[in-house]
């Protein structure tokens, strides 16, 4: 009986509120689809490429979720795109270690372990990613963690409850907040990216002009960019 109330909660939610919310999130995230796309055209290394294409895929798999209203696993899959990318700017540089990965699935990378990566390697990254911390828009500065939060339920605000199939299904409120949140987790990539290849501004106008306009300062845009 559950399954049938599922299934017509499902499709009724779909039908009222699926084409909107896919829209929605087709906004919020187009940061991260033009940072895919560039990635995508100009810095595949034949290393790891399947990583890239991974985060197209789980931003499908995001709209797919938020269209159901399964706001839950929507932010599992959220979080993904960020591993994925941090993976990613490690792993294009590291063939042996890729396949070590793919042979014994061992050898993933940890995010700070990346970021301590990105410090050491990326000459400017730790500066420039502080200007940008400092001129977010998010409401949470580290999207990542607050996604982690949800995740493992690491408080009694965040943990699921479900006594029905149904309530899998969240309210339209819920899943605008969610839309909001990937905002934010398009914004958080698009640091750390941009982070990593602010020397090639020219070639990135859109992304660019969204950043200059977060710049509270001359001085401070002038610091991001000496580091370039």
């Amino acid at each position: 009986m559950q399954v049938v109330q599922l299934r017509d909660s499902m499709n009724n939610f779909i039908d009222s509120n699926g084409v909107e919310l896919v829209k929605a999130l087709e906004d919020g995230i187009s940061l991260l689809i033009d940072w895919v796309n560039f990635l995508e055209s100009f810095k595949k290394t034949g290393t790891a490429d399947e990583l890239l294409a991974a985060v197209a895929s789980t931003i499908r798999e995001t709209a797919a979720c938020i269209a159901l209203g399964l706001v839950r696993p929507a932010m599992f899959s959220m979080r993904t795109q960020i591993d994925l990318i941090l993976a990613w700017l490690y792993f294009k540089d590291h063939p042996v270690e890729w396949r070590v990965v793919n042979k014994t699935g061992d050898g993933f990378k940890l995010k700070k372990e990346l970021f301590d990566y990105l410090t050491n390697t990326v000459d400017g990254f730790a500066a420039r990613y502080g200007i940008l911390k400092q001129t977010s828009t998010r409401s949470e500065v580290d999207t990542y963690r607050l996604l982690s939060a949800h995740i493992h339920g690491q408080s009694s605000l965040v943990l699921p409850v479900i006594d029905n199939l149904t309530d899998a299904i969240c309210s339209r409120a819920m899943c605008d907040e969610a839309i909001l949140l990937i905002k934010e987790l398009s914004e958080y990539v698009g640091d750390v990216l941009y982070s990593v290849y602010a020397s090639e501004y020219a070639v990135l106008p859109g992304i660019t002009q969204s950043i200059k306009k977060r710049f509270q300062s001359g001085k401070q845009q002038t610091e991001f960019y000496a580091t370039a």
